[in-house]
């Protein structure tokens, strides 16, 4: 018979000062049990072109324009594009997980920036902030899932992504056997939209934290060889049950989170004036040990 682990969910607690009483999740908050699809039409994402670059009439059109693409480059965080080589003036800005095409390959003297198209506008970016990529690669944004899963494919690596609108973060695996084989099935699920219910960046630092934290899951599940009660045990005995009212798989997961670098606590403005501090996960303190323990579970080794 097939055997099940309940789906492994994130909670997000807002705190923080606004014009009206904030809007405050406890970390314990009972975690979804569904699933939804949301069209790439409604995900918080630039609009992508249809050909990819937009048109410019023949008479007024560059060589840079108009020549054949040499190569493609995939921004890695917002970047600049500059109105040349060198200098400062700025163009416009190139959004994280964006993909641009080249028509000259120029770069700058100093090697450090390229020439490339933004949407209608020819400039040049800092080479540091994207990555060549394939050319056949769709010139434009990633969609939000294409995004998170570039951001866990180190450790989660064609683990199944799905996104929603609806509030809910979580991470299952689910085991089978049939004549002898056993198959593994996990997947991630993620919300693309704010607790507090403004749309969520892929790339915000707290998007980053939760789908480090679901990665973090995965990575307990395959640790323990999906002995979902020997995992329990495991964490329980590394965070302790004593006012941990998520549990130490949970606690684990923040912590690994943490220990890949997430910031899991972040204040921004919420305007009109007003700011809000958020916290995602648990909200439980990583000690040195929890985090030792955290960096054994992303080895693949058990604690």
């Amino acid at each position: 018979m097939p055997r099940f682990i309940p789906a492994a969910a994130l909670a997000l607690a807002l705190v923080g000062a606004s014009v009206a009483a904030p809007a405050v999740l406890p970390a314990s908050a009972p975690e979804a049990t569904t699933v939804g699809e949301v069209s790439l039409g409604a995900l918080p994402q630039a609009a992508s072109e249809a050909d990819g670059i937009e048109r410019v009439s023949l008479a007024t059109a560059t060589p840079a324009a108009t020549a054949a693409i040499k190569a493609k480059y995939q921004t890695n965080v917002s970047a600049t594009l500059y109105s040349a080589g060198s200098g400062t003036k700025k163009l416009a800005t190139v959004p994280a997980d964006y993909t641009v095409a080249t028509r000259t390959a120029k770069k700058s003297s100093d090697g450090k920036r390229i020439q490339v198209q933004y949407k209608s506008k020819t400039g040049w970016i800092t080479l540091s902030k994207a990555s060549k990529v394939s050319l056949s690669t769709k010139v434009g944004q990633l969609s939000w899932k294409a995004s998170a899963a570039k951001n866990i494919s180190k450790w989660c690596s064609g683990v199944p992504i799905d996104t929603s609108v609806n509030y809910m973060n979580q991470a299952t695996a689910q085991v089978s056997t049939t004549n002898g084989k056993r198959k593994v099935t996990e997947k991630i699920n993620l919300s693309t939209k704010t607790n507090w219910g403004t749309a969520l960046n892929p790339n915000h630092p707290m998007a980053i934290s939760i789908q480090y934290h679901e990665c973090g899951h995965i990575m307990q599940y395959r640790a323990y060889n999906y002995d979902f009660a020997g995992l329990k045990r495991a964490m329980d005995k590394v965070y302790g049950t004593s006012g941990n009212t998520a549990g130490g798989v949970e606690h684990m997961a923040d912590c690994i989170s943490e220990a890949l670098g997430a910031k899991r606590k972040g204040t921004e403005s919420a305007g009109n004036g007003a700011t809000r501090t958020w916290t995602s996960g648990y909200g439980g303190k990583c000690t040195a040990t929890h985090l030792a323990a955290a960096k054994k579970i992303v080895a693949g080794k058990r604690v």
